[in-house]
């Protein structure tokens, strides 16, 4: 007599490995999709946080602090720019030294640099923030009476997507619904 032996038959084994390959296919959509949603609310995150800082900046401070979009946040010196509404490749949060809505190392005093947003995500901001968002020293902002909207998406678009927006008062708050993802919102 043999002594009875423990463990699996190739058959067995198979079908486990089968059964596997299939719950990991169907879950697969469901992991990306839990991905991409992390990644929009974590860099709506990061988007808010900077511009809480910057109000609350102003506030202490008693004058204008700027956040700005940014074509290359790694450079030496870093500067305003980069294309018109989009803020994807990062900003600069500063404290106007001479109140000319643009970043020069001379006169102002750079607080963050923010870089390119992560996994190719989209941020695009409406008419009234297409290049800035400036706090004045009492934490409203100074965008001509408009309400500042930046939109956070991503490949899927707007059905996905996120929506900030600022109104003359300063205060921030989260919008239900994205206008566009392709332009301004």
């Amino acid at each position: 007599m043999h002594p009875k032996q423990a463990g699996f038959t190739m058959i067995e084994l198979m079908v486990t490995l089968a059964i596997l390959g299939i719950m990991l296919a169907l879950t697969a959509p469901s992991f990306q999709t839990l991905v991409k949603n992390n990644l929009i609310a974590a860099e709506t995150n990061r988007l808010v946080s900077d511009m809480q800082f910057a109000r609350s900046e102003a506030l202490k401070r008693g004058g204008p602090v700027i956040l700005c979009r940014t074509g290359d946040p790694t450079a030496a010196t870093p500067t305003c720019g980069g294309a018109p509404h989009t803020w994807s490749n990062g900003w600069l949060v500063y404290v106007s030294g001479d109140s000319n809505n643009t970043y020069e190392a001379a006169t102002d005093t750079l607080l963050r640099v923010a870089q390119a947003s992560p996994g190719g995500l989209t941020i695009k901001a409406n008419g009234a923030s297409n290049s800035n968002l400036e706090f004045n020293g009492d934490s409203s902002t100074n965008q001509g009476g408009s309400t500042a909207r930046f939109a956070i998406c991503d490949d899927r678009g707007t059905a996905h997507g996120r929506m900030v927006e600022i109104p003359p008062v300063g205060r921030l708050r989260r919008a239900a619904a994205v206008p566009s993802c392709a332009g301004p919102p």
